[in-house]
């Protein structure tokens, strides 16, 4: 871990858990899936960030800033957002140009995601933090989401992998959450004492 970067924060260890719904209010600068990978050697885990609101630029200073050296391979999917043309060592960066083209995101997440299963030796583990559902239910509706995450969800448990997917708690009814927490294996929950299970 590079000086500077911060270290984790108490997370649940959640090693036996496929997809976990992450419970995070939106902050300016910090990653909330960021932080469980602070706790551990970045360079044994391949990491995938899906990113609707930061710029490959945002993705790249908040994994520098929480976590510090480069993860063994690191890639970023923007959605919905314009091309920068950002390059960084370390980091392969591809885009999908709507964020209600779930078909297009469903693909190219499946294509990344194979192609880190594929190559992961046996002590590296892979990683995708979705930030963030709450931006996904903003632009299409809660079914479609649902039939996008069960996809999703069940490609992340067949390739080995976690998947951390955020969620603003202050952003969604009961109801949608009760819909999609069927899908996953867990969740966690940061509220001002740090990161607790959520029930």
């Amino acid at each position: 871990m590079k000086e500077g970067a911060q270290a984790g924060s108490g997370f649940p260890d959640l090693t036996e858990t496929s997809n976990v719904m992450l419970f995070a209010p939106d902050e300016d600068d910090r990653i909330p899936c960021f932080e469980p990978l602070a706790e551990a050697h970045p360079q044994e885990r391949q990491v995938l960030v899906v990113s609707y609101t930061r710029q490959p630029a945002a993705v790249v200073d908040a994994w520098e800033t929480q976590v510090g050296d480069l993860p063994a391979t690191g890639g970023i999917v923007t959605v919905g957002q314009p091309e920068t043309g950002f390059e960084s060592p370390g980091w392969e960066v591809t885009r999908v140009e709507s964020p209600g083209d779930l078909t297009g995101t469903g693909i190219e997440l499946s294509t990344r995601l194979s192609g880190l299963a594929d190559t992961a030796g046996v002590d590296t583990e892979v990683v995708v933090c979705f930030e963030s559902v709450t931006e996904l239910l903003g632009h299409t509706d809660v079914q479609r989401v649902f039939r996008f995450l069960h996809v999703l969800t069940g490609r992340v448990r067949n390739a080995g992998a976690r998947c951390y997917y955020r969620f603003d708690p202050a952003a969604h009814d009961e109801q949608t959450i009760a819909t999609l927490q069927t899908l996953f294996d867990g969740s966690v929950e940061r509220d001002d004492r740090g990161w607790t299970v959520r029930r």
